[in-house]
Parts: structure tokens; sequence; C-alpha cells
């Protein structure tokens, strides 16, 4: 499988995506005015102990408060094996907690939270206050799996340091010098943190993980990608220091991308994010499938449509269900869709053949970072998917509440960076004259709060946008006046 990384970073946005085969199967959007906390360590404090939930709400900053569970707070756990303990036998109100971020803010619910910290890097993740050596599921190779451990178990002979290791999938090949390089500079991070519990003051953070697209290529940048594209020389250098730095081994899949055309419009990425706001998708078959997302859960449908090939109806249906696999598979990770799915396929009589699509769910599925799991076949015949969720899904971070019949559109924020992308490239492409813009009165407004006058200095041309009244929030027109 040929796998090619894509970056794109303007000032108060950063957008990656992985395309697999040529096809985009994941988009990571990362914005100033909402930065993902996830990896964040912060000392907190327990301002509220609920014990008939058995967690506590940690404030962090600013924002919501977090929710730590007893189950995630193990580290508090007293030290004589008597088990879990009660989570007010552990914490109380007004309590200094240091804690990691697992997953971001969704909706009304604020960020989930563990007491578990580690520091992750390129091949290893490390966490200080749990022992022992863990590695990923994805090696499979019992040789492989043998050698790491071994590796590691000389790393933390060597590197002085407390807890132990998670090895990742990338550090499969992985030589123990390479291991013990990122194991004591993982080890260096730690010990900047301060673990001695604030005696006052507001809560902070400690430790803030990566920027985005650097976060992007540590965790996206496996050893058999093919390459690393950057959107302009000023993207490409950055990304060029921190890849020799960090993972010269990749030096040489670099790529720029300059000219009349925006990267991400070139490449078919754009269309691939316009896909995913549409709730309606058609499959190759001529059937279709409808995704919805509820509070609970997200529901797919199934519908054979239009399908013209001759043959029964359990053989129609088997092959539409079959066709729409692939395409349920891709729309979960491109939509980065989390929690509970159910898939609704076309009634099909036949066992065997319901047990042909669910194994073939399994199999589309497994090349998903994302923990995935197939349930099964319900009583009321929907096949059951769980995907762990850690943020906000695609369509939901580009679109909110805005919708446009059933369709969601981009919001006020997200036509407005399309506005400064394209303004950008239009200063290249016409390096004389007024650029006018036209769009919502909502979008013209976001844009004069701030975004653009900081690109009219960093461009120094002079720019008017300007409200009309016959647009949609997703509309607007861009052009040089000369």
């Amino acid at each position: 499988m040929k796998q090619e990384l894509f970056i794109d970073d303007i000032p108060g946005e950063c957008r990656v995506a992985l395309l697999e085969d040529g096809v985009v199967v994941e988009v990571d959007i990362d914005r100033s005015s909402h930065h993902s906390q996830i990896g964040n360590i912060y000392w907190g404090r327990a301002d509220s102990v609920v014990a008939t939930l058995q967690a506590a709400f940690v404030t962090l900053d600013d924002g919501p408060q977090g929710f730590l569970s007893v189950r995630e707070a193990n580290t508090l756990y007293p030290k004589d094996g008597s088990g879990r303990p009660r989570i007010e036998t552990i914490i109380h109100g007004g309590q200094w907690v240091l804690v990691q971020v697992s997953k971001d803010t969704i909706g009304d619910k604020g960020p989930r939270l563990t007491a578990n910290p580690s520091m992750a890097g390129r091949f290893l993740v490390y966490q200080p206050m749990k022992d022992g050596i863990a590695i990923s599921s994805r090696i499979r190779d019992d040789e492989e799996r043998t050698r790491l451990t071994a590796a590691m178990q000389e790393v933390l002979d060597k590197v002085e340091c407390e807890g132990g290791f998670i090895i990742r999938t990338v550090a499969e090949g992985a030589d123990l010098d390479v291991l013990t390089r990122e194991a004591e500079q993982l080890a260096r991070q730690w010990a900047t943190i301060d673990l001695n519990p604030p005696t006052g003051g507001k809560p902070s953070c400690v430790h803030a993980d990566l920027a985005p697209r650097e976060r992007a290529l540590r965790d996206w940048a496996m050893p058999e990608i093919a390459k690393i594209t950057a959107e302009g020389r000023e993207l490409f250098a950055a990304v060029k220091n921190y890849v020799a730095a960090n993972m010269p081994d990749l030096s040489d899949r670099l790529d720029v991308h300059t000219g009349s055309e925006l990267l991400f419009e070139e490449v078919g990425i754009e269309g691939a994010i316009d896909e995913a706001l549409e709730t309606r998708l058609t499959l190759p078959t001529g059937g279709w499938l409808s995704i919805e997302p509820t509070e609970a859960l997200t529901a797919i449908d199934v519908n054979s449509g239009g399908y013209k090939q001759e043959g029964d109806r359990e053989q129609i249906a088997f092959k539409t269900n079959l066709a729409a696999v692939p395409v349920i598979a891709r729309q979960l990770r491109l939509r980065d869709i989390g929690g509970q799915v159910i898939v609704d396929f076309i009634n099909m009589r036949d066992h065997n053949n319901g047990k042909l699509v669910s194994e073939a769910m399994t199999k589309a599925l497994a090349a998903d970072r994302a923990p995935t799991q197939v349930l099964g076949w319900s009583r009321l015949g929907l096949l059951e998917i769980t995907r762990r969720r850690t943020r906000k899904s695609l369509p939901d971070f580009l679109a909110g509440d805005t919708h446009e019949g059933r369709s969601r559109i981009r919001s006020i924020e997200s036509t407005g960076y399309d506005i400064l992308r394209l303004t950008h490239l239009e200063a290249d492409c016409s390096p004389t004259g007024v650029i006018k813009i036209g769009a919502h009165a909502a979008v013209v407004n976001w844009l004069n709060g701030g975004p653009l006058g900081r690109l009219v200095d960093s461009i120094n041309r002079k720019i008017e946008a300007t409200a009309q009244s016959d647009m949609a929030i997703d509309e607007f027109d861009l052009y040089t006046d000369t």
C-alpha cells in the first residue's frame, strides 16, 4: 500500500491529510481558536468530587472542566494492593492533581483525563508512573516482538528513569541505539516537569504536546511512507528541518508544492472533505448509503437504489452490501466517526452471506489507526461497530450546526480560512492590484476581526472584503482588480 502525507499550514489553521493508494483516508485539522489538548499535561485542581459517578471534575484552564474517573486515577491508588478504592477516598475537593488530556472536549462534554501521564515519541511512549514494557498489537511477528521486548529491557537497564515504555508500531525493525536515544530524550522531557503540587494560584499546563504539523509527522509518517508534501517553500523548510532532526530516514521523501492551484485542491483532498459533509453517498453498484450522526450513535443505512444488475434478491442484497463495506470503512476514518456505529445493511436471508459481510468489514477496518471492533449482528439485523473517539468528527469540526437542506456546509470560520488560503494564492499569482472578496456578512465580519489584517501585513497587499446579501455562508467571490 502506497501512503502519502500532505501538509497545509497557514496562520491559525493546520491541515494534514493521509492518502492510501491515491485515496484520501484521513484528514486532521487544528486551529488556534481551539487547539487540540490531547497529550497536554496539567497541574489541575479537583473542584468537584462526585461519589455517585466515581469521578472528579478537574479545572485545567479557562475551558470546560476535565473528567477524571476513578479508573483513570490508578496512580493515586494505595500501594498496599487493596484494589480500586472509591474516588472520594483518594481525591478531595480543592486537591491538586497531575493529569493528562486523553480526549478533547466534544460537544458539552469536557476533556477526558488520566492521572497516568505519558510522553509520546516516534518509536516509544514513556510511562513514568507505570512499570513494564508493552508492545503494539499491530506488530504481529512473534520473533520481532521478542527482539523488541529484549531490546527495551536493555534500554531500561541503560537509561536512568523510573516507569516503563510502550513500543509503538513504527518501532518495528528499529535497532537498540535508536530506541535508547529516544528513551533518553523522553526521560529528559519528563524530568523538566515540576512534580511538586502548586501551593496556590491557577491550574497550569506543565507540558504541551507537539504543534499540529510536527505531531502529524511523528504519528502519521511511518517508515514506509512514500512521500511527504508541504504547501509552499516556507512550510517545506520547516518540515525539512524537523524531519532532519527527528526522522532523518525520511529526508529523501520530502517534496514541496508550488503553483497556481492549492495543494489540497490539486490532489483531490478538498473534494474528499466536501464528500465528508454529505449525508448521502452513491455506491459503485448504483446503490447508496446515508450517514446520520446522533447524540448517542451514528446510524448508517445501505440501500440498493438503482442497482441494475440482474439476479435474485439475495444476490443483489449481498453484492450491494459488499460494495458498501469499503465505502463505510473509509468514511469512518475520513470523518473520524467515533463511539457506537450501527449499519443497517440490506436484509440478507442467508446467514453465511451475513458472516461474509461482517468479515469483510473487519478486514476493511484493519488499516484504521483508531481502535475499532466489529461486534457482530444484533437481533434486529444491524451490524454493530465501535470506534474510539478522541475528538470532534471532521463534519462537526468543519460545519458545526450549519446545514443546507440535509447536507452540512462549512461554518463561518471554515469558510474564512478557505478565503485566506485562496487570497494568499491570488497574491502570488497576481502580484499587483487590489484583491477583492465578496462573501456572506458573517464571514466578512470574521475576516475583518483580525485574520484579514494579519494577512495584509504579511503579503503587503491591499485587500477589500464586502458583504454580499445573496451569498450563503459557504459561498464567496475572490478576484484581483487591476
